[in-house]
C-alpha cells in the first residue's frame, strides 16, 4: 500500500494515522496536556490528602479519579490528551474527555526494571498495544534513560522499536518520550550539568522510534539546599533544542520534567519555534492538589481549573503563534494528504490593541 506520507528518513505513514492528526489538528498545532503520570499523582495524591486532614495511602482508584476530574474539565484547551490505562479504560471516559480531543493512551509501566543498583532503567509494557487499541487514538511510551549504561540503553531501544512496529500495525500515531533521569548518588546539580549533551545523544538514538519524539532540554536552574543555582544559560538550552530539531527525523514535543511552570515557561518561550508542541503535565496543575481553596474532590476539581487551565491557554497561544507543524519534517505528502491539513489557517484569540509604538 502507498504511503500517505513520508518522513524523511523514508519511513512511511499510513492513511489512517495521517487522517487521524489531520482530524484532531488539521491547523498543525500539536499541544498535549500530559496526565500519565501514575506515581507522580500518587504522590501528589498524598500531599492532598495530608492537605485535607486524611489519614490514608492513595491508591489507584484514587489516581483514576484525579484524571477523571481532570478529564471533565479540559474540554476545548487542548488538541490531545494523554492518560494512563486507569483512566482511559475506564467507562465513558471517553465521553467525559470530549470526542473533540484526541487520546493518547500510555503503554509502559510506571515501574522499570531496574539493573546495576539502579544506574539503568529498562521500560516494560503495563498494558499491550493490541488489547487497549480500540480505546485510543495514539500510544506513547517513556524510557528512561542513562546514556553510560549501555546495556540498558540497547534494551530500550528493543523496547521502543517494538512499541513502534506494533503502532504502524495497529494505525495509531506513537508519542516517543525520553528521560534522562537522576543517578543514584547523584546530585541535583550534577544531574543537572549532564543534560545538554545528554538530550541530544537520546535525540539521535531516540528520535527515528516514532510518529512524534518528546524530549526534555537543559535546565535553566534548580532549587538545591534552599537555594536557586543558575545551571544552564538560555543559549545553551536553544543550542541543545536546535541539535535535536536538526537530528530528529521526527516533530518533537517538550515535555516539563517535573519543572515549575515558571521553567516551563521559559524553556517554551527559548525553543517554541524549533518544536511542534508542548506535552506538559505537573507544571501546569500541581499547585491544585494543596491550594488554600482544595477542601474535597471537588474543589480539587474547581483549583485545577483555576491554576491549569488559564496556563494551558498561555503555553497553546505560543504554540499556535510559533511552532512548527506536525507535517514538517514530511518530505512528500500524497495530494488527498495535503487535502486534509490547513496550512496558514492558525488563529489566536486574544485582545487586540494599538497602543501607537
Amino acid at each position: 500500500m502507498k504511503n500517505f506520507a513520508q518522513y524523511k528518513d523514508g519511513v512511511g505513514v499510513s492513511e489512517e494515522i495521517f487522517r487521524t492528526l489531520a482530524k484532531y489538528s488539521p491547523e498543525g498545532v500539536f499541544d498535549v496536556f500530559a496526565s500519565d503520570q501514575h506515581s507522580s499523582y500518587l504522590k501528589l495524591t498524598n500531599l492532598y490528602f495530608k492537605h485535607i486532614g486524611i489519614d490514608r495511602k492513595p491508591v489507584d482508584s484514587d489516581v483514576k479519579e484525579v484524571c477523571l476530574r481532570f478529564a471533565r474539565r479540559l474540554k476545548g484547551n487542548a488538541t490531545a490528551a494523554l492518560f494512563n490505562h486507569l483512566a482511559y479504560l475506564s467507562p465513558n471516559f471517553r465521553d467525559t474527555l470530549g470526542r473533540e480531543i484526541m487520546l493518547i493512551g500510555r503503554l509502559e509501566d510506571t515501574n522499570t526494571e531496574s539493573v546495576d543498583g539502579g544506574m539503568g532503567q529498562i521500560a516494560r509494557f503495563s498494558v499491550q498495544p493490541e488489547e487497549v487499541a480500540h480505546a485510543v487514538d495514539g500510544f506513547k511510551i517513556l524510557v528512561k534513560l542513562n546514556p553510560s549504561h549501555r546495556a540498558s540503553w540497547e534494551k530500550n531501544i528493543e523496547f521502543a522499536s517494538k512499541a513502534f512496529e506494533l503502532a504502524r500495525k495497529l494505525n495509531k500515531p506513537l508519542f516517543t518520550e525520553t528521560l534522562l533521569f537522576q543517578l543514584p548518588g547523584e546530585s541535583k546539580s550534577g544531574f543537572a550539568k549532564r543534560l545538554p549533551d545528554g538530550v541530544v545523544a537520546m535525540a539521535k538514538d531516540f528520535g527515528p522510534i516514532g510518529h512524534f519524539y518528546k524530549t526534555q532540554v537543559p535546565l535553566l536552574w534548580i532549587e538545591e539546599n534552599g537555594k536557586i543555582i543558575q545551571v544552564s544559560s538560555p543559549q545553551v538550552v536553544r543550542d541543545a533544542a536546535a541539535e535535536m530539531e536538526k537530528i530528529s527525523p521526527r516533530p518533537m514535543l517538550l515535555l516539563s520534567a517535573a519543572v515549575d511552570f515558571e521553567q516551563y515557561c521559559a524553556q517554551y518561550g527559548i525553543v517554541c519555534d524549533l518544536i511542534s508542541g508542548p506535552m506538559c503535565g505537573r507544571a501546569y496543575f500541581k499547585e491544585a492538589f494543596t491550594d488554600p481553596a482544595t477542601r474535597n474532590w471537588d474543589t480539587l476539581e474547581e483549583s485545577f481549573a483555576r491554576i491549569a487551565l488559564p496556563r494551558i491557554k498561555l503555553i497553546r497561544k505560543l504554540a499556535k503563534a510559533m511552532s512548527l507543524p506536525w507535517w514538517h519534517k514530511f518530505s512528500s505528502m500524497s495530494d488527498e494528504a495535503k487535502s486534509l491539513i490547513r496550512p496558514g489557517t492558525r488563529q489566536i484569540l486574544s485582545v487586540k490593541a494599538d497602543f501607537g509604538y
